[in-house]
């Protein structure tokens, strides 16, 4: 028989890297949280492998981005072989400066990111509620009633909101009878953790293409450390261990493998959860989307989510709720983008047509070291693999532009005489950027409004940014722009505060 426990303020399902990250970031806003996860404890296999530098700007917000750093590697950029010979490389390093402080490709897997996370959480007296699932939900006008089962027991939770951070086979997902809309790669796949020497360059990302399949060998942190994926060869039966494999592997020629740390197969999702929200229960990471590995984008998708959701849910529980309703909106978009692209990316990747293998082959390596050479087209490779483009220009938090920066964009990155404008969004909360001299209206406005006003010197940097000098930009806890206009413009200003500024 369940028994009702005290309400909570938010209930986060799932402890994985997005659950903890909500869970962290509400913890610090002062939120009451309860997070519940039906495994013994963090995960212990490596599986993501990469946070992208979106991700890391959120790990300096929270205060752990240099922990992160030091537990992690970066990476140079990309070699690419073709029958086992090296036939182009991509070099990526320093392909983000002046655009972030995070200019490199980073290795930091999800064990090591969920080890992170919940060192933080608990430093903050937060705590995951181990092998504790949830079953069941309803919700109404006031909140959501959910059941927990823990060794037997059962009780029932009454909180304000739900997060339901479970993954591709999402309980709330299915308690709220959202489809996952999509479909699935007919392949099988492997991924492996191994100890591995040889000619593979090892400070990058190694993909080997070859006639009928491909393996990508990523550096993990640890020296002859290897995460290699591949495709599992057409005939096996679904028993598969690492010496069905390891055949493939060798034949490339790139990498001999000493030892192996973790094996397994999968096969590749492409969905998108038909709605992210319903009614007071959100959807986040794969419990709203999945897609195939390329990239690196999973991981860190989910925890952009986390972070978009986190401060909506905080201003929400202090009285000013509208917000909530721009989650799906700004976050579905993407996810659906980025299933198209990574469809298109790893459809090429395993399509076993005569005229596709010409291309793997022949074409790509050709081609990928002449195209990429250009610093324009390295930078533009690093911008969207870094997840620093995604904007919302189409929600209605965003309104106006000032100079090359419209409301919905991530604030540009801008070094200061000392740090850069970035330590500001450590607050996380709303605040006021001038890049130039504040006006005494906007000044005054900001002072009614307890509204912490930060004035940065205009510079080379601000104007390449694209910023307008004197402009007001109104900075999002997330660290994306709000609103913007050339000049301040009280009345659009005390509109836009009125519906969705904290009261």
């Amino acid at each position: 028989m369940g028994r009702t426990v005290e309400e909570t303020e938010v209930l986060i399902a799932g402890a994985g890297p997005t659950g903890l990250l909500l869970a962290l970031w509400l913890t610090r806003l002062g939120v009451r949280v309860r997070t519940v996860d039906p495994k013994p404890g963090p995960t212990t296999e490596t599986r993501a492998i990469a946070v992208q530098a979106r991700t890391l700007e959120f790990y300096d917000q929270l205060g752990l981005g240099e922990d992160a750093l030091a537990r992690g590697r970066h990476a140079a950029g990309l070699s690419l072989w073709a029958r086992g010979h090296a036939r182009a490389g991509v070099d990526l390093r320093g392909a983000g400066a002046r655009l972030t402080p995070h200019p490199d490709i980073f290795i930091l897997t999800q064990d090591q990111n969920e080890a992170l996370l919940l060192a933080h959480l608990t430093a903050l007296g937060g705590a995951v509620e181990w092998q504790t699932a949830l079953t069941d939900l309803t919700q109404d006008a006031g909140g959501v009633t959910a059941t927990l089962e823990r060794a037997g027991k059962t009780e029932v939770v009454r909180a304000a909101y739900l997060a339901g951070c479970d993954g591709a086979g999402s309980t709330v997902r299915h308690g709220l009878g959202v489809p996952l809309s999509g479909g699935t790669y007919p392949q099988r796949f492997y991924v492996a953790d191994v100890s591995a020497s040889g000619p593979l360059s090892e400070d990058r990302v190694n993909v080997s293409l070859d006639d009928d399949q491909f393996l990508a060998f990523f550096p993990m942190p640890g020296k002859h450390h290897w995460r290699v994926v591949g495709q599992v060869p057409a005939g096996v039966g679904e028993a598969i261990t690492f010496g069905t494999v390891r055949p493939q592997i060798d034949s490339q020629r790139i990498a001999q493998v000493t030892a192996v740390h973790w094996f397994s197969s999968y096969r590749v999702h492409h969905r998108v959860a038909d709605q992210f929200q319903v009614g007071r229960t959100f959807l986040l990471g794969d419990a709203a989307h999945v897609h195939s590995p390329v990239g690196g984008q999973g991981m860190n998708t989910g925890l952009g989510d986390a972070a978009n959701l986190a401060w909506k849910l905080a201003q929400a529980l202090g009285g000013r709720p509208a917000a909530l309703a721009t989650y799906g909106p700004e976050r579905r978009p993407f996810a659906a983008s980025l299933v198209n692209t990574t469809d298109r990316i790893f459809g090429g990747v395993v399509d076993p047509s005569p005229l596709a293998r010409a291309v793997r082959t022949r074409v790509i390596p050709a081609a990928l070291g002449v195209l990429t050479r250009p610093a324009a087209v390295r930078r533009l490779a690093f911008l969207r693999l870094s997840q620093l483009l995604i904007h919302y220009p189409h929600s209605p938090l965003s309104v106006g532009r000032a100079g090359r920066v419209r409301g919905g964009d991530r604030l540009p990155w801008v070094l200061a005489e000392r740090g850069s404008n970035f330590d500001a969004l450590q607050s996380l909360r709303w605040q006021m950027h001038v890049y130039g001299t504040p006006s005494p209206e906007l000044l005054a406005w900001c002072a009614a409004r307890e509204l912490p006003l930060h004035a940065f010197a205009f510079g080379t940097a601000a104007g390449r940014a694209g910023l307008l000098q004197d402009a007001p930009y109104l900075v999002r806890p997330d660290g994306h722009v709000g609103l913007t206009t050339p000049r301040f413009k009280p009345r659009e200003a005390d509109a836009y505060a009125s519906r969705w500024l904290p009261a």
